[in-house]
C-alpha cells in the first residue's frame, strides 16, 4: 500500500522468484505517467523509546510523495521502465528527523520464444541528519536496532539484480546475479550510547535448473555463491566479511486458479574471514535460508497473502552478524469496484548469535481502507500498532510501544 511504509531492514534479495511475463500485445513505444501524494501521520513514538528522555515523543508527520515514470516498449524483446519517486518528510515536533529520500528505479525486461530476461536496478539517496542517534536506555538501541530511525539519516543504497531464463522444452536454465551496497554517510563517534552505522555490501551469483510440471507451475534446484563485506568501525579491528555457498530447491507458479506461490529454501555454508575476534569461535557455520510467498484468492473479493524470509548478514551497527527473519500476513477485501479494506501483521526478528548475543522482535498489526474518489483521485486511511520486544534480560530500553495513524490523498496525472 502506498500510504504506510514499514521501516524494515534493507538487504539484498535473492532473485529466485518465477520469470516475469512480458505481454506480446502491441504497445505504444513511449508512455509518461505521474502521480502526487500527500500523507499526514500521527506518530506516538518517534524515537522508539520507552524509558529515556526521548521516550514516547509524539509528532505529526507530513510526507509529500511525487512520482514520475517513463516507459519505453518498442517490442516484446525490450521493455524499459524508469521511475523517480522522492519522499519529502517533515516531523513537526522533532525537526531533527526531517529527511528527503530520492528513489530511482530502472527495470528492463524482454522475451522471445525461448528466452526471457529481467533486470532491476534501484538507487536510494537519503538526505537526512548526518549524526546517528544516541541510545541511553538499558540494552542500548531499540529492538532490532531501530531501522525506522536509521533510515531517516544520510545514506546511499544501491541494489541490482539480473537473471535470464532459457527455455529448453519442459526444462529451463536460469543464471542469476544480484548486488547490494549500503553506504552509511553519518559520522562515526566513540561517545557512549552513540549509534554508529557501518557500510556493508553483498555480491551474489548462481544458476538454477528447472522443470515445468505444468504450463503454470515449475520446480527447480539451484546454487548460489555469495560474498559479504563489512567496513571497519572506528579503530576496532573486527570485521565480519564472509563467503557462503547456498544450495536451494524451489517451486514457483500457480498450481490452481486460487493459489500463487514462490518458494526457495535450503542450507547455507558460510565461512567468516580472519578479522573476527577470537571469541567468535568456529568461523565455519551452517545456516538455513528461506524466501517464500503464498497468495490465496479465497473468495471472489478476498485475498490472503503470506510470506516468510530468513537470511544472514553482517550487522549495520558493526562488530556483529545476525539472522534476519520476517513473517508477513495481509488480508484484503474488495468492497466494490472502488473501495477496499484490509488487515495485516508482521513479525520481524533479529537474532545475533555471536559474538554478541541479542534477540529482538518487532511485532505490528495494521488496518487500512483505500479507494478511488474518482478516476484520478484516491484516498487511504490506515492504522499501525507496533511493539518492540527483547528476549534478553536487563535490556528494557529496547522495548517500546508505538501507534501510527495516517490519512492520505493521491492524484494520478
Amino acid at each position: 500500500m502506498w500510504l504506510v511504509a514499514c521501516g524494515g531492514p534493507i538487504a539484498a534479495a535473492d532473485p529466485a522468484a518465477g520469470p516475469t511475463v512480458v505481454s506480446a500485445q502491441p504497445v505504444s513505444d513511449w508512455k509518461l505517467s505521474g502521480s502526487a501524494s500527500v500523507k499526514e501521520t500521527f506518530d506516538s513514538n518517534v524515537y522508539l523509546q520507552s524509558e529515556t528522555p526521548q521516550a514516547n515523543r509524539e509528532s505529526l508527520v507530513t510526507s509529500l510523495l511525487p512520482q514520475a515514470a517513463l516507459a519505453w516498449h518498442p517490442s516484446p524483446v525490450f521493455h524499459a521502465n524508469l521511475t523517480y519517486a522522492p519522499e519529502i518528510t517533515f516531523f513537526h515536533s522533532e525537526s531533527s528527523e526531517d529527511f528527503v529520500a530520492h528513489r530511482l528505479t530502472l527495470a528492463l525486461t524482454g522475451k522471445n520464444q525461448k528466452t526471457a530476461y529481467e533486470s532491476t536496478t534501484s538507487l536510494t539517496f537519503i538526505d537526512g541528519s548526518s549524526f546517528g542517534p544516541t541510545w541511553t536506555g538499558l540494552g542500548g538501541a531499540p529492538a532490532t536496532g531501530g531501522p525506522t530511525v536509521r533510515d531517516r539519516r544520510d545514506a546511499a543504497v544501491y541494489r541490482s539484480s539480473f537473471r535470464v531464463t532459457q527455455n529448453l522444452g519442459k526444462w529451463f536454465v536460469r543464471p542469476v546475479f544480484s548486488f547490494y551496497l549500503h553506504d552509511f554517510q553519518t559520522e562515526q563517534r566513540a561517545t557512549p550510547g552513540y549509534q554508529n552505522y557501518v557500510d556493508r555490501h553483498e555480491l551474489l551469483g548462481g544458476l538454477d535448473l528447472g522443470w515445468r510440471l505444468t504450463d503454470n507451475l515449475a520446480a527447480w534446484t539451484g546454487y548460489r555463491y555469495g560474498i559479504q563485506d563489512q567496513a571497519r568501525l572506528l579503530a576496532f579491528p573486527e570485521e565480519y566479511d564472509n563467503t557462503f555457498h547456498r544450495a536451494l530447491v524451489g517451486v514457483e507458479g500457480q498450481p490452481a486458479k486460487w493459489l500463487k506461490l514462490s518458494l526457495a529454501l535450503g542450507p547455507e555454508f558460510r565461512r567468516y574471514g580472519d578479522h573476527v575476534p577470537v571469541s567468535f569461535g568456529d568461523r565455519d557455520e551452517v545456516n538455513f535460508f528461506v524466501d517464500a510467498s503464498l497468495t490465496l484468492s479465497l473468495l471472489r473479493d478476498d485475498t490472503l497473502a503470506l510470506s516468510v524470509k530468513q537470511f544472514h548478514q553482517p550487522g549495520f551497527g558493526g562488530r556483529s552478524t545476525y539472522a534476519d527473519l520476517t513473517y508477513d500476513l495481509t488480508w484484503k477485501h474488495q468492497c466494490n469496484k472502488r473501495w477496499a479494506t484490509g488487515l495485516g501483521g508482521r513479525a520481524y526478528n533479529t537474532d545475533f548469535h555471536k559474538p554478541i548475543v541479542r534477540n529482538d522482535w518487532v511485532l505490528s498489526a495494521n488496518a487500512f481502507v483505500n479507494g478511488a474518489i474518482n478516476s484520478r483521485l484516491s484516498a487511504e486511511l490506515s492504522y499501525v500498532y507496533e511493539v518492540g520486544l527483547t528476549r534478553d534480560p536487563n535490556a528494557s530500553g529496547r522495548e517500546y510501544e508505538r501507534h501510527l495513524l495516517a490519512a492520505g490523498l493521491k492524484f494520478n496525472f
